[in-house]
Order: C-alpha cells, then sequence, then structure tokens
C-alpha cells in the first residue's frame, strides 16, 4: 500500500475508534469484495459468506478500540472472517455428523474405505498431541494457531529470531502429523489444515 494510502487509512481508523459509524462503513465497503470472496471460497455458500462478513465486521465494531494497535488492518480483518468460517464450519460438521473429505486407505487393499469423523475427536486428537510438545514448542504453537499470531510477531513477543519460530512450527506440525497418522488419519477435512500449515 502507498504511504499516502496507509496515512488516509490511519485517520479512518482513528476516526473508527472514536465511534465514527461512516468511517466504519468506509472501512466495510473497502474491504468487503476481497473478504467475500475468501469466505465464499472458504464456506463454499454465498449465504454463508454473507453471514460471515456481517459477524466479522460486527465484531471488528465492538472491539473497535483495539484497531489503534493494528499495523496491518487488511491481515487483522482477515484473522476475523478466518475465525468466523472456522466457527461456521465446526457448527456445520457437527450438524451434519459427517465428514465427506475423510478417508481412510487401507495398506494392503486398493480399495478406499470412507469413514466418517466428528471434529471434536480430531480437535481432541491434536490437543493431545499439543501436550506432549516441549514447552517453548507448544507454546510457539498456540500463539500461532490459538491466538492467530504471525512468525515475526511470535518472534518479537518470545525474542527469538522468526528462523527459530518457523523450525519450531515445523516439527511441532511434523510431531501433530504423526500422531494422526497413528489414528489413521489420512486426508482431513478443511479446518485441520488450519491447525496444520505453517503460516
Amino acid at each position: 500500500m502507498a504511504p499516502g494510502r496507509i496515512e488516509d487509512e490511519r485517520k479512518l481508523i482513528e476516526k473508527i475508534v472514536e465511534g465514527d459509524e461512516q468511517a466504519f462503513s468506509v472501512l466495510f465497503f473497502k474491504y468487503l469484495p476481497v473478504l467475500q470472496i475468501f469466505a465464499t471460497k472458504f464456506t463454499k455458500s454465498d449465504d454463508a459468506a454473507e453471514e460471515i462478513i456481517q459477524d466479522s465486521f460486527l465484531r471488528v465494531w465492538l472491539n473497535r478500540d483495539k484497531l489503534s494497535d493494528v499495523a496491518n488492518v487488511k491481515a487483522y480483518l482477515y484473522k476475523y472472517v478466518s475465525n468466523e468460517c472456522l466457527s461456521y464450519l465446526r457448527k456445520k460438521l457437527k450438524e451434519d455428523r459427517v465428514v465427506d473429505a475423510f478417508v481412510a486407505k487401507q495398506q494392503n487393499s486398493h480399495n478406499n474405505t470412507a469413514e466418517t469423523i466428528n471434529l471434536n475427536e480430531v480437535t481432541k486428537i491434536i490437543a493431545i498431541a499439543v501436550e506432549k510438545l516441549p514447552d517453548q514448542r507448544k507454546n510457539i504453537y498456540q500463539l500461532s494457531r490459538r491466538d492467530g499470531k504471525t512468525i515475526p510477531e511470535i518472534a518479537e513477543m518470545l525474542n527469538i529470531s522468526p528462523n527459530t519460530v518457523k523450525n519450531a512450527l515445523v516439527i511441532a506440525l511434523k510431531s501433530i502429523r504423526i500422531h494422526l497418522d497413528q489414528h489413521g488419519i489420512v486426508f482431513f477435512f478443511p479446518i485441520v489444515f488450519f491447525f496444520l500449515k505453517i503460516k
């Protein structure tokens, strides 16, 4: 973003923090198109995407005082929308009780066996794997996944290098994948990729 635009956006944020609804409307319509595309791709539903965007911006408005400390507004909005998308998927998967994207491969068979798995079971398996991680590695993983911190942000918080953070995440994710593999989980539905990808 050009310096002038950054300055304009900071002024817009200042007005929003002060409770200026018109300024918030400008921010909403500025980022609506890209966030709408993102949410629609994530949920595969136009209606769900629309509801997610509305809920996300409502949360941003209710927490507008936090905008003062936000360096990257676009990334901040993506974080809110991502969280709402994940909540939507959790609810949908719980209601459906079936996850079509889970496939267990039999080692000695050419036939794939489709199974169902409850999201809670997967998250429990991941939680157990995370608890087994060394303290620093576990802390880094939780800052990344639970708190949505970026690698540079974690590095600054813990006073370590970004490479150290990234390496810790890589090792942590490898440990979690091995743990999941031991439970026979080969393919994961979209929400699990949130836990297993390097950001």
